[in-house]
């Protein structure tokens, strides 16, 4: 995982904590944020839990379990 996709998981489970948005609300201002779409952040927490198991698992794990990602 690079520093850029560990910031974003961090961000993501950041965004959540302080906001209680649901993961649509969280990809949009994590992606706002960092000026990605919200189709960019999703495609890159897709391929972070296919390729970055056990990094990607600890972050995930900061982020409910309803969170498709």
């Amino acid at each position: 995982m690079s520093p850029k996709e560990r910031e974003l998981m961090h961000g993501m489970a950041n965004c959540y904590h302080v906001c209680h948005a649901d993961f649509d609300e969280t990809v949009e201002m994590v992606g706002s944020a960092r000026g990605l779409s919200a189709q960019e952040v999703k495609a890159i927490l897709e391929r972070l839990k296919r390729e970055d198991g056990d990094e990607y698992n600890s972050l995930r794990q900061q982020l409910p379990n309803e969170f498709p990602l």
